[in-house]
């Protein structure tokens, strides 16, 4: 697919961002799909960044070695192999954690999701801090707005698992954010929060701005740019027009994805 950005010149002080993460990364290669895993090579639609797609590993397990995704050690080899010594770069985990794994392990630990988010974000932030001792400078996205839908079962590659009602689920996201966000000022990392613009003012996740049941679209990067721009404004990133849709033009998305989903099972 088309980006919704023309590609730019780039300046000097705006130096490609290495993101590196879960599937929720490839929303910076500037395509509406999901990149390769690395060490394959991913799009590079969007100047300002470079994709590291390391898999559906969570933000929770992150801290231990020898996990069944072996994230850390994924991780670690990127940075090592990959990204320039002391470049910028962006960390994208914990969505799947806050769809997924939140909400379940209150349930079955008998303990309140705040305290299972606090564990996970104490989990995460010893990643960041090592990450920022390696030299790099270290920006956290934000875990994204939920999925609507709570799927009954699996029944296609796209029914993505996810627990709770989607109420339950932005409530664990915005926990997650809060309290990352905080860390990320008391540990000198930088917060890109682009979740407020994916929600509507009942915190209803807006499927307009999603390509599939949980991945951001290119119609997304416009406020993600425009917060990255708030974070450095000396790089010049750009601040693109944010889009605004109506009731029809989400009606018209709605119904497309419907049709897409629909040509898949059939």
């Amino acid at each position: 697919m088309k980006t919704a950005l023309a590609t730019p010149t780039v300046p000097a002080a705006a130096a490609p961002i290495y993101c590196l993460g879960d599937s929720h990364v490839s929303f910076f290669a500037g395509a509406d799909v999901i990149q390769p895993a690395w060490p394959a090579p991913a799009a590079t639609r969007l100047p300002w960044f470079r994709v590291l797609h390391l898999g559906p590993i969570l933000a929770f397990s992150l801290a231990r070695p020898n996990t069944r995704e072996r994230g850390r050690e994924r991780l670690f080899a990127a940075l090592e192999r990959t990204v320039p010594p002391r470049a910028r770069v962006l960390l994208c985990f914990g969505e799947i954690d806050c769809r997924a794994h939140f909400l379940k392990q209150a349930a079955r630990q008998g303990r309140p999701v705040e305290a299972i988010v606090t564990d996970c974000l104490a989990a995460y932030f010893h990643v960041v801090q090592d990450v920022q001792q390696r030299g790099f400078e270290v920006i956290v996205y934000n875990a994204i707005a939920t999925r609507l839908r709570t799927p009954r079962r699996p029944r296609r590659e796209d029914d993505y698992v996810a627990v709770g009602s989607w109420s339950q689920r932005n409530a664990a996201t915005r926990l997650f954010n809060q309290g990352a966000r905080q860390r990320c000022q008391a540990c000198g990392a930088k917060f890109l929060e682009n979740y407020p613009g994916l929600v509507t003012s009942r915190d209803k996740t807006i499927p307009w701005f999603y390509f599939d049941a949980i991945h951001l679209s290119q119609r997304a990067m416009p406020m993600t740019l425009r917060a990255l721009a708030e974070l450095y404004p000396e790089a010049g990133y750009p601040r693109p027009p944010l889009p605004h849709p109506g009731w029809l033009a989400r009606l018209a998305d709605r119904a497309r994805k419907r049709l897409r989903r629909w040509c898949r099972l059939t």
